[in-house]
């Protein structure tokens, strides 16, 4: 009898232990900015450390998703090899084992139950939101010491608990995908806080526009009167809401979309650098007939191609600091026509979650490819753990269907 007491207590410690495990990898991804050490650098690792740690505690069986990002993490390797080691091909390295790993782990852990993953994410989104107001109201650099180096101006938004508010603003759509994505009651009011705290905590101009292509992209599918309708309100308002952001730097962009979209290319640094980082990753790879850049030949390749485009290309604007800010783009310069598993396992997972739904299934699959051609890392572990997520979701409806 107290050896079976023995072996029930045990077994109680060991799963509390797995648990706390668990639940310090899911804080971690939900929190990527918020350092423990200083290390430099702007998002942190441990998420994928904590995933390194976990994996070992499951069978390896691969789904078709995660066999594809697997293949293209081996893809990467044989890209390193071939380039050389560096800081920079180190760097790359790490984005694609992270895409593997925190992908696969998820996967697994949200397969376990042991997470009440809608209660984690109603949590997470309820203290991002209030970070934000918290520092909208009081201090802008409330809760910065959290974060390696928070950076914004009077004409910017706050950042959370982020870098910078344009991070902070990925982390709130991010969030939105995923209440999306739990389909429940209840999720509304933390869509809506999601969707005040981009547009007015963060103020980022480029997370805006992912909320205008979204909503772009659900009207070309939903094409019915009402919905029409339902934005003229909104077209209404849209005068007022300019001279409210008067003054900051999402009013001048805006402003500009209003009268002349294709002038923030040139009048924006911002915008200008992030476009032609993905110009230049995209013709990088054609040029290279589709084969692997590898991780040290976008410098010398960006150098080569400005002076061809100084009209357009303001040289000043342009980061050379050796990563391309494009999540997709980079994969595509650097491992060539083989990334495109990595789109192709997004969208096959999406395709096992909506079959029976083509609207959601294009609307998802759309915009979320869309935005990861963005400056949004495919290691940024929110983007793994969506795609972990996403095919969770997918195997709980199969679950339901037996």
């Amino acid at each position: 009898m107290r050896i079976n007491a023995q072996f029930r207590n045990d077994a109680k410690i060991e799963n509390a232990l797995v648990c706390f495990l668990y639940f310090c990898f899911f804080v971690f991804v939900f929190f990527p900015y918020v350092e423990i050490f200083n290390i430099g650098t702007d998002t942190q690792p441990y998420a994928f450390f904590m995933a390194a740690l976990i994996f070992p505690f499951f069978k390896i069986r691969l789904t078709i998703p995660h066999f594809l990002l697997a293949f293209v993490l081996l893809w990467s390797l044989v890209a390193l090899v071939i380039g050389g080691l560096s800081f920079l091909s180190l760097r790359s390295l790490y984005n694609y084992l992270a895409l593997f790993l925190i992908s696969y782990v998820t996967y697994k852990v949200l397969k376990t139950g042991r997470i009440d993953i809608s209660l984690f994410i109603k949590f997470v989104a309820f203290v991002w939101i209030c970070v934000g107001f918290l520092q909208s109201v009081f201090d802008k650099e409330l809760f910065n010491f959290l974060v390696s180096s928070a950076r914004t101006t009077e004409s910017r938004g706050v950042v959370g608990l982020a870098p910078e508010p344009t991070f902070y603003g990925v982390v709130l759509l991010f969030l939105m995908l995923f209440l999306f994505g739990l389909n429940e009651k209840g999720v509304g009011k933390y869509i809506f806080g999601c969707v005040v705290g981009i547009v007015f905590f963060a103020k980022s101009t480029m997370v805006v526009l992912f909320l205008i292509i979204m909503g772009f992209i659900w009207l070309v599918l939903s094409a019915k009167v009402k919905y029409i309708i339902m934005l003229l309100p909104a077209s209404l308002l849209y005068p007022f809401f300019l001279n409210y952001m008067e003054g900051t730097r999402l009013g001048f962009i805006l402003t500009k979309v209003a009268s002349d979209p294709a002038s923030i290319i040139l009048l924006d640094a911002s915008a200008n650098d992030r476009f032609f980082h993905v110009f230049f990753s995209i013709k990088g790879m054609i040029d290279n007939f589709f084969i692997p850049n590898g991780y040290s030949a976008w410098v010398p390749y960006v150098e080569r191609q400005i002076p061809q485009f100084s009209d357009v290309v303001i040289v000043e604007w342009f980061s050379m600091g050796g990563r391309i800010m494009s999540g997709f783009g980079a994969g595509f310069y650097e491992l060539g026509v083989m990334f495109a598993l990595v789109p192709i396992a997004l969208t096959y997972s999406f395709y096992k979650l909506y079959f029976n739904d083509i609207k959601k299934f294009l609307f998802f699959t759309t915009f979320v490819n869309v935005i990861m051609f963005s400056a949004i890392p495919v290691g940024l572990p929110l983007f793994p753990f969506y795609i972990g997520f996403i095919n969770f979701l997918a195997f709980k409806k199969r679950q339901l269907n037996v």
